[in-house]
This record gives C-alpha cells, structure tokens and sequence, in this order.
C-alpha cells in the first residue's frame, strides 16, 4: 500500500495534478454535449465513466462515482500515458451502494496499486489523510458556494470536485456532458435510457442551485452543457424541460 500521510489537503491534492500549471479546469461528463469538445493542451480534464475516452490523449484526472464504472477501473483499467491519477469521492450516507463502493475501493488500495496516485476521499473510517480531504471538500462546498454536498450522478460528483480546485486556484472552469437529459435518451458515444439519477426533477433542481452558485463566482466560467448553459442562465429561470 502506498502512504498516502503528505496528502490531507486540497493544496496537497492541487500541487499533485499540478494544477498551477494549467490555464483551466475542463469537466467532462457523458452528455451529448460533451462532443463539443475541442482538446486543448494547456488544460486539465477531469473525466468519469464513459467519457475519459474523449480526453485520454490530453492531461486528465479521472474521477470514478458510478458502480459499474468502479468495478470495471478495479478490475480492468487501462491508463494513458496523459492519465495523472484518480479520484474516488465515496460517502457514508447510509447506502448500500456506497457501502459496497468503499469495501470495493479499499480492498484495492491496501493490496494493489498503479503507477499514479489514487486518491480514495470518504468519511467512512479508513485514514486521518483521506478524512481531512472529504472534510475541506463538504466544508469548501458550503462556505465558497453555499451548498452542502449532495451525491446524484458521476457528471455532478465530478463537477463539485472540480469547482472547489478551479476556485481555489483562479483557474478558468469549462463545464461539458453536464446535460441533466436535455438532448434526448443519449450519451456522448450512444443511445440510452436516461435514468431519473440524470433527468429527474428532483435533480435537475440540485445541480441548478449548485451551478447558479457557480455563476456567482469572480472565476470565469464557461458552461457548454445543454442544461443551464452559460449564455442561458438566469437566476429565477425555470428548469428546461
């Protein structure tokens, strides 16, 4: 197991990806809209599932939410010569799922490991580093974006991770595939059935007030996403249908 003591900071966690020496902050989710990409290389994507296909050949972060998605880096993933290192941001909060994700997670971590750094971020026991990290993460949510921490889907997990770094650090954050079902039943790369964890109201209401917080922000933002896009937003607007 590698020692993860010296990283139990977001400056920790920055200095790492090195993100001082990019010009911006790319979030990449699954949504169609994520085709709208045109890779650059002085900036730095975090990825999940699907879509760390789009940026493998840029500098990438690849943060790992969803289930299958885990199991499948677990067991089987292939890292580019660009990936930088992973990020897995598991909660107690008193499910299943995130229960197995952790036993998953750690069970990995203390036995195996690959050639960057994998960061796992929890709440639930495993080391004082990993604590302090989700600690600053929760608590950066509420005092920079007043917004308490709410797990929905791998594009949103992503997004927050990347959101609290980008302003820490001054840094530009581009924001795609965040799309919340508008476009139609697709992913990026395919057709699908869009669960209520992407398209459902209640949903789309959180990842609103996260990103009408974000617009707030003196950091510049550019949201490409189909879902309150950056030329769209209005504070009062009502959620697109």
């Amino acid at each position: 197991m590698l020692d993860y003591s010296d990283y139990d900071s977001l400056d920790d966690l920055s200095n790492y990806f090195k993100i001082a020496d990019f010009k911006k902050i790319v979030v990449v989710a699954s949504g169609p809209s994520a085709k709208k990409i045109v890779p650059e290389k002085d900036a730095l994507y975090f990825c999940c599932n699907d879509s760390i296909n789009i940026v493998k050949s840029m500098p990438h972060v690849y943060v790992v939410h969803d289930p299958f998605y885990l199991t499948l880096y677990l067991k089987s993933f292939m890292a580019s010569e660009k990936w930088l290192g992973t990020i897995f941001w598991i909660i107690d909060n008193n499910s299943k799922v995130n229960s197995n994700s952790f036993e998953k997670v750690l069970h990995y971590i203390l036995r195996k490991h690959r050639n960057k750094r994998e960061f796992l971020i929890t709440n639930y026991k495993y080391n004082k580093s990993s604590e302090l990290l989700h600690k600053e993460l929760t608590e950066s949510l509420k005092e920079d974006f007043n917004f308490t921490y709410q797990s929905i889907n791998s594009g949103f997990n992503t997004l927050m991770l990347a959101a609290v770094l980008a302003c820490r650090k001054n840094k530009v954050l581009e924001i795609y595939g965040l799309d919340m079902g508008i476009g139609g039943n697709q992913y990026y790369n395919k057709k699908a059935s869009i669960g209520k964890s992407i398209s459902g109201d209640h949903n789309k209401e959180i990842v609103k007030d996260f990103l009408n917080q974000l617009y707030k922000r003196k950091n510049k933002i550019y949201n490409a996403s189909n879902f309150m896009n950056y030329e769209d937003v209005k504070i009062d607007k009502p959620i697109q249908e």
